[in-house]
């Protein structure tokens, strides 16, 4: 039996579909904080992912991308920040749940692809 990494395993499941942007409850603070939480179709992860300014106290068009994804059977927690994208809007939650109805959403937590939106 082989170990996976964790952050191996996020981008896995949001490659294989494992996540349906339509069962996301999605949440937009104000237009400075997008919040997005799914549940794995079969149950066996929850995701959640956050987009906030890169600096809060100035217009920006420069975003900071985290995702968490628990396995609901033990616990486990995998990790992924420190991405960045550009975004303009007023609503970063809604913005994440289009990343991931179009399968765009592992692209940005892979180190050097996707920088712009």
């Amino acid at each position: 039996m082989t170990t996976t990494f964790p952050e191996v395993l996020v981008l896995q499941a949001l490659t294989a579909g494992a996540f349906d942007a339509d069962d996301a409850d999605v949440r937009n603070n104000l237009g400075l904080l997008g919040l997005l939480d799914v549940y794995s179709r079969d149950g066996r992860f929850r995701l959640t992912v956050s987009l906030e300014p890169a600096d809060p106290d100035a217009p920006s068009t420069l975003w900071n991308l985290e995702a968490e994804m628990e396995v609901c059977a033990d616990g486990a927690v995998a990790r992924l920040g420190g991405r960045q994208l550009e975004y303009i809007g007023t609503k970063p939650g809604n913005y994440l749940r289009e990343l991931l109805a179009a399968g765009e959403l592992g692209d940005y937590l892979v180190p050097g692809a996707a920088q712009a939106a």
